[in-house]
């Protein structure tokens, strides 16, 4: 089979799934390739203008939430873009599908299931578009098209959410969630032993604070830990850039001593310091917050979007974590509780055996070749 994955070059959430995919379809022998969603089309300064504003967003959390609200409410404008496109773009369309010749388009992003899976239907060009649900807990308004052929959602409250918002049932398909390889195939540690492994105290209490991909997210708590008696490892994760690392190396010159800071980045072996810690805290990034789950690491969501909202409910449903966004005051009492009693720790980590979720980006890959397969045999059929 030949799958191209479509993705958006805007942030990790939906490049980390379509390349987790794309790894697993190619393990199986099958051809998928990589694309961006605004390259496909020819739209590489709309795709730039996307992922400038994108960030902005991110770095300020309260116009996230209005400026995503409000687009998700509104699908006028997402059905004015499509027709748009089917006039300006279709015989760009035509033309990539003519040089890839894919037995299916497996996206990440609803901008590429909705628009592609319009254009393949209204120009009747014969090739199916399926959209992995990436928000996984929920699924926004401008992802629900009935011409596509599938669209896989990870959890039971996404899959019920995509019904209640009009998505065909008969397109719905639950899912595993395609964890990483690296996250899947890493070598499972005690805490110590990763504590071991990457040089720390293996008897301190461990915080992993948690920037993304993007390295966007607020310093407050890191500051507020000034006004903290307990003893602790502090990891800070992300890709974080120069002006970001300025700003919380100044942070940590106001730090007591007891409060060991050390600040890595964007590393290659994550897992080994997802397992070293005790909590995780920061914006509750689906792929992180979902690997989370997976290495059994409670999550201190500190700051929401309007994307993830649905999982700090997730969180806090299944009790392997705490929603404390924008609120400092709890996020400093959760740390003292937790740190200073490490037996509630212990008792938080039988609730991971309760959330009900598959972790497997090859079963994924397989349910794709397999509706890449049916649609084949389907139009075989019918033609």
């Amino acid at each position: 089979m030949n799958i191209l994955c479509v993705y958006v070059d805007g942030g990790k959430g939906h490049y980390i799934p379509a390349k987790a995919v794309q790894e697993q379809l190619e393990a199986l022998g099958h051809y998928a390739v990589m694309v961006d969603f605004f390259e496909f089309l020819g739209l590489r300064l709309v795709g730039r203008i996307n992922k400038f504003v994108w960030r902005r967003l991110l770095e300020h959390p309260g116009y996230e939430m209005r400026f995503s609200k409000r687009n998700d409410q509104n699908t006028d404008e997402i059905r004015l873009v499509s027709r748009l496109l089917r006039v300006i773009r279709m015989r760009r369309f035509r033309k990539m599908v003519e040089r890839y010749r894919p037995d299916m388009i497996f996206t990440t992003h609803p901008y590429p299931g909705y628009f592609l899976a319009e254009l393949a239907h209204h120009g009747r060009i014969d090739v199916p578009v399926t959209y992995y649900a990436t928000d996984v807990f929920s699924v926004p308004m401008s992802a629900i098209c009935n011409h596509l052929w599938a669209m896989y959602v990870s959890t039971q409250e996404g899959y019920e959410s995509a019904l209640e918002r009009g998505q065909r049932k008969d397109t719905l398909k639950l899912c595993p969630f395609p964890l990483q390889a690296s996250c899947r195939q890493s070598r499972r540690m005690s805490k110590k032993e990763a504590r071991r492994l990457l040089g720390l105290d293996e008897d301190v209490f461990t915080l992993q604070v948690n920037f993304g991909g993007e390295g966007v997210g607020a310093t407050d708590l890191l500051a507020a830990l000034k006004d903290i008696d307990t003893p602790m490892q502090v990891l800070v994760i992300g890709g974080i850039e120069d002006r970001m690392k300025t700003e919380l190396e100044r942070i940590v010159r106001t730090l007591p001593d007891n409060i060991d800071v050390r600040i890595v980045g964007f590393v290659a072996n994550v897992n080994d310091y997802l397992l070293s810690c005790d909590i995780i805290a920061g914006r509750s990034g689906i792929n992180t917050l979902v690997e989370a789950f997976y290495l059994r690491r409670p999550f201190l969501i500190t700051e929401l979007v309007y994307t993830v909202i649905a999982s700090a409910d997730y969180v806090e449903k299944y009790k392997v974590g705490w929603n404390a966004s924008h609120d400092v005051a709890r996020q400093l009492e959760i740390i003292r509780t937790y740190s200073s009693n490490p037996a509630l720790l212990d008792e938080m980590d039988r609730n991971f055996d309760l959330i009900p979720m598959e972790y497997d980006a090859s079963a994924l890959a397989k349910m794709v070749v397999d509706d890449a397969q049916s649609y084949r045999t389907k139009t075989r059929t019918h033609g």
